[in-house]
């Protein structure tokens, strides 16, 4: 309860409710200069990564016999399959094993499991956009003129 104005012009002044909401407000001052504090650690910590905050959080995991380096998820970068055509699209004429693909997108940020992966590479056979090259590999089934394209396809959208 705030003190009234007419009670101040009365004199009539409750010391003992001044001095309540004193402590409670220095109480709600050292709460927020806690916060602060908190939050002027975060800014340090954000400055002292300087922009590698995805090298610092990325995390590795061994599946198969295979090291996978997961990057947290990109904001800003391409999923599902237009991200697996932009990966195979930086090689076109490459052949690629799908453990390849995968490590590459994991790494990138771009995908959040091999799993998820796996799926786009079979939707983007399904829809004849790759073809198998092999038990494990695939390549893009456009020439490599087209598969330019397909590139610029991925990156546009």
């Amino acid at each position: 309860m705030h003190i009234h104005q007419e009670a101040l012009a009365l004199g009539q002044v409750d010391l003992d409710e001044l001095e309540r909401q004193a402590v409670e407000f220095e109480e709600e001052a050292a709460r927020l200069t806690h916060k602060a504090a908190a939050i002027r650690q975060i800014i340090a910590g954000v400055q002292a990564l300087n922009g590698s905050a995805g090298d610092v959080l990325m995390r590795s995991f061994g599946a198969h016999k295979t090291q996978f380096e997961i990057r947290p998820l990109a904001t800003d970068g391409p999923r599902g399959p237009k991200a697996v055509l932009a990966v195979m699209g930086e090689e076109p004429d490459r052949v690629w094993k799908v453990v390849e693909v995968k490590r590459e997108m994991l790494r990138r940020g771009w995908a959040s499991t091999p799993k998820a992966v796996e799926a786009s590479i079979k939707r983007l056979r399904a829809d004849g956009k790759l073809e198998p090259a092999g038990y494990g590999h695939y390549k893009l089934a456009a020439p490599s003129g087209a598969a330019e394209s397909i590139k610029f396809e991925a990156e546009a959208a």
